[in-house]
Parts: structure tokens; sequence; C-alpha cells
């Protein structure tokens, strides 16, 4: 399947291919401009109880129906990645998170969505709240580290592996 848009989104009308620094982009020659295709960004929420045990969801939308998977989803307009992993974490366990930390940012090529990802990795000091599964998660609970079922993304597993504290090992 193509996913390459066919026109411009300014003017409708239709769109070329344009070498530019040595890449092919698409480009609308009534505009004059380039369409620059950027990867979309989406956060995760990594969480771990007071025994180290990481919180997963399983989900019940695709892509991933029936896996496991970090809490997380796309960042929207006007707000940050940060507030972004504390909105998926409430809406898919519902659950409070604070003190966010940085584990990685991983480009991911995305067949089911037709375009590249940043998967935004977070982990979250503390949290409150009772877990409830909500949103696009059918269940929610706590795994040990060394017993975790298979992730439904691999960009996951890999945020997960960095974000386990060392001395869980």
């Amino acid at each position: 399947m193509d996913t390459r848009k066919k026109f411009c989104p300014w003017c409708g009308e239709p769109l070329i291919n344009r070498s530019e620094a040595g890449r092919d982009r698409l480009y609308c020659e009534a505009e004059e401009r380039f369409l620059y295709e950027n990867p979309v960004p989406a956060s995760t929420a990594v969480v771990f109880d007071d025994q180290e045990r990481i919180l997963l969801v399983l989900r019940n939308r695709e892509p991933g129906a029936g896996e496991w998977a970090l809490p997380g989803g796309f960042v929207e307009n006007g707000e940050s990645p940060e507030d972004a992993a504390k909105r998926e974490l409430r809406e898919e366990t519902g659950l409070q998170a604070h003190g966010p930390a940085l584990i990685d940012v991983i480009y991911q090529e995305s067949a089911f969505y037709g375009t590249c990802l940043l998967i935004i990795g977070y982990r979250f000091e503390r949290f409150e709240g009772k877990i409830t599964p909500g949103d696009d998660a059918s269940d929610a609970r706590f795994f040990p580290v060394h017993e975790l079922p298979p992730l439904a993304f691999e960009s996951h597993m890999t945020i997960v592996m960095k974000a386990v504290p060392r001395r869980v090992l």
C-alpha cells in the first residue's frame, strides 16, 4: 500500500517528487514548497511499584490487541510528551504519576499507521491511585521484571530494559 501523500494539504494540487539536500521529497509546484513528512510522537509510561514490579496494560485495540504493553499513546497538540505519558497512564490505568525522567527516544517504523513513530519513554518515580483499566486497556497489572509476558512492541521492551533498576537485573 502506497501511503505517501498525493495532493498538497494547503491547495489540493498534485504533489511531485523533487530532490532537496540529497533526498527525494514531496513538492507542491503551485505552492512552491516542500512537504516534509515527519515521525509521529508517542509517549509511554514506565512505573514500578515498591516491589520493583513493572506496570503493563493488556491492549484491547490494534495495533497489538490482546498483547501486553507499556501504558502509552500519541502526543496530542498542545501537550508535552511528559504530559501525554501522564495522560495515557491515567486513561489506561487510573493512576496519577509524578516525577518523570526521560528514559530514551526510539525511532520505529509502523506498517499499521503507515508512518514512522518516535516512542518517548518516561520513568515515573511516584504514583497514586488504584489500578482501574480503561480507555484501550482491558487489564492492567504489575509484573516482576523477570516474569514479563511478551510485549506487543519491540520498542517497549527496549524502554523497559533501559528503565529496570540495575539492582534488579
